[in-house]
């Protein structure tokens, strides 16, 4: 199959940032290591720190009950944010901390904390459940949620001068449907529009398509940047069959063989250790 490889695709820097610190923490450290949740949103990821004896809490505890079940040793936060709380109760168990948050979610909750201090109401676009909405609502009980998926603006008030931001890994074209609906709802409202460039970039390369028959999106069903580049790949290409594959074992339930071009693109939490194989498993085909 002839392959198409989108100029923008796999590990964004928040994503190198935040591996290279748990390697760093890993080389250096001789008491346990531990990640209170996927560290990113990749499973080969996650078993690749594993052989470096960096142990993931994946489970369905609160982040409270994990950090007090640690009786020494290292916490490495993942790049998704946290609850800062978090830090001041892993303190006080003298366990050590590793904060691998990605400097664009830091700059994010800096610019909530901005314009709560500048009495904005301020509105938080994001995923239910998903770590880095969790992290940005524990900002203050005053942030305003609205689900991505399914939003519910019966808190919003014709006085409020609002504040919008939002999950770095969302979809830009529905996110200007939610803005819409939102305006007439309030006084004013100023948008910060929080979509990390690297996730803008993955999207737009799916512009590059041209005579291709499939799209390969690579990464984890699990992974926001990975599952949202597909569901825009799904809008844009409805004519095209379009798979997301999280590793090379899907090739298997995929006939290969109707295909002569095909265009692949990662999310930005897929490695090249995942990448690479796929691609040349779909060039030899």
């Amino acid at each position: 199959m002839e392959i198409t490889l989108a100029k923008h695709y796999g590990f964004c820097q928040g994503v190198k940032y935040a591996l290279e610190l748990a390697n760093k923490v890993a080389c250096e450290n001789n008491q346990p290591i531990f990640m209170l949740n996927k560290i990113v949103h990749n499973q080969a990821v996650v078993d690749e720190l594993t052989k470096k004896n960096i142990i993931t809490l994946d489970d369905s505890r609160s982040l409270e009950e994990k950090i007090n079940s640690i009786e020494k040793g290292t916490i490495i936060f993942s790049a998704h944010g946290h609850d800062k709380k978090l830090e001041a109760l892993a303190l006080q168990r003298n366990l050590q901390i590793v904060d691998a948050t990605c400097p664009k979610v830091i700059a994010n909750e800096k610019s909530i904390n901005t314009a709560l201090k500048n009495n904005k109401t301020v509105l938080y676009i994001g995923i239910r459940n998903h770590p880095e909405t969790l992290a940005s609502l524990s900002i203050s009980e005053k942030v305003i949620f609205i689900d991505f998926f399914n939003p519910d603006y019966s808190l919003l008030k014709s006085d409020y001068d609002v504040s919008i931001h939002n999950q770095t890994t969302l979809i830009q074209e529905d996110l200007k449907r939610i803005y819409e609906e939102i305006k007439p709802k309030v006084h004013s409202m100023e948008i910060k529009n929080d979509i990390c460039y690297a996730t803008s970039l993955r999207q737009q390369s799916l512009n590059e398509i041209t005579d291709e028959e499939v799209i390969f999106i690579i990464g984890d069903k699990i992974s926001s940047n990975s599952t949202r580049l597909y569901e825009v790949a799904k809008k844009t290409y409805p004519h095209l069959d379009i798979y997301q594959i999280s590793s090379l074992n899907d090739l298997k339930n995929i006939d290969l063989s109707q295909y002569k071009k095909g265009f692949v693109t990662a999310g930005a939490s897929t490695p090249n250790s995942v990448i690479n194989p796929i691609l040349e498993k779909l060039k030899s085909n």
